[in-house]
């Protein structure tokens, strides 16, 4: 490998390192915001559940309501038996009783059954406060890991830069212009290996002129993406 080869293989990897320190401190926040979005999904699932404990709990309490009518009525109606002005009307007070009652028997278990359901929202919803906390605390602790992280991350940073700079010394003063062009538009991607005799980053044979270019230790250009060339062995 030539030394100008060496120098720009260094200097990609340089700007590959670079594109990873910042996708990390890119990914931080987003991934952060997507715990908290997920938690938050999760409390609307608790909403939801709770509403329909208060639903259940109005449906109980309209019930009772019936119930205590019902009660009332057949205590009336008890009282009326007493008054029954003849054996048809007696019959008649008799059946209305027995009708009330038979309606309240069936109230007294949609209760229980309402009732039953409102103890099992209840859990549900203890399962979703539980679900809630942990997938807050876990959002926290991402956060907490990434605000640790950023120091490091943004000291990376300054020395890849530092480094880069250092390392496009090798690019002529006529090309920086094209060669920032080039980093502004791709990043790491402005810098190609040559894979066998073709350009890795867009797969176009390189033609023999350039290979021959390339050998000598010329800096060279892709001519269909533009990319800043290098290889790693001689080209035959």
């Amino acid at each position: 490998m030539s030394t100008t080869a060496a120098s720009l293989k260094a200097l990609h990897h340089l700007y590959l390192r670079m594109h990873d320190v910042n996708l990390k401190l890119e990914q931080g926040p987003k991934r952060i915001k997507l715990k908290e979005q997920f938690a938050q999904k999760q409390e609307e699932h608790l909403k939801t559940v709770q509403e329909q404990i208060t639903q259940l709990k109005k449906q109980v309490q309209q019930k009772n309501l019936d119930l205590q009518s019902n009660e009332a009525k057949i205590l009336d109606l008890k009282g009326k038996l007493n008054t029954a002005a003849s054996n048809k009307e007696f019959d008649i007070i008799k059946g209305q009783i027995a009708a009330d009652q038979m309606a309240n028997s069936v109230l007294e278990d949609e209760i229980l059954e309402l009732m039953d359901k409102i103890d099992t929202k209840d859990q549900e919803a203890k399962d979703w406060e539980a679900k809630i906390k942990t997938a807050y605390a876990d959002a926290k602790k991402v956060e907490q890991d990434f605000e640790s992280a950023k120091a490091s991350l943004d000291e990376e940073i300054k020395e890849c830069q530092a480094a880069i700079t250092d390392a496009e010394q090798i690019i002529p003063a006529d090309l920086k212009v094209q060669f920032s062009r080039l980093t502004r538009s791709h990043g790491a991607g402005a810098l190609a290996n040559v894979a066998g005799r073709f350009c890795s980053a867009c797969n176009v044979m390189i033609e023999p002129q350039l290979r021959v270019e390339l050998n000598s230790g010329r800096l060279v250009f892709c001519k269909s993406c533009g990319r800043l060339l290098y290889m790693d062995e001689t080209l035959e």
